[in-house]
């Protein structure tokens, strides 16, 4: 679900269903030219409806972080993390295609995916076989 498909009216009701954030993080620098950013939002899409989709019920959708430049992303993501959780969302999920990702884990932040998308194309389904797990993993693991 995507955050602008819930009204502000639904929220309070919707909460306790809806307990988990899906942040993706395209990992831009700004200097791609058209092209290799409609690339980038392409392959980020695909990687998102790998949860997006089979879990719909419970996970939100929020608007991407774009940009990388002159910022400490770990920081940045720590910190929306965490007023993620404060207005509700008991977890935190980040989801990229930006191969430095391992870099950004915040301590807020549940858990960081990591989407090799040259290896997409012909491992897709065990790719999005080893993202299901993670996020069950997570679920499973603070229940």
């Amino acid at each position: 679900m995507k955050f602008n498909d819930i009204s502000a009216q639904d929220w309070p009701e919707l909460k306790p269903y809806l307990d988990t954030c899906l942040l993706p993080l395209t990992g831009l620098t700004g200097l791609e030219d058209p092209a290799q950013v409609t690339i980038a939002l392409e392959q980020l899409r695909d990687a998102l409806e790998t949860i997006e989709i089979p879990y719909k019920g419970r996970v939100v959708t929020y608007p991407a972080l774009h940009y990388i430049t002159g910022t400490d992303l770990r920081e940045q993501l720590n910190a929306i993390s965490l007023h993620l959780k404060r207005m509700g969302f008991r977890y935190v999920i980040g989801l990229t295609i930006h191969t430095e990702a391992a870099l950004w884990k915040a301590e807020q932040t549940d858990l960081l995916i990591a989407v090799d998308m040259e290896q997409w194309t012909s491992q897709s389904e065990l790719i999005k076989s080893s993202i299901s797990k993670q996020v069950q993993e997570l679920w499973h693991q603070n229940d």
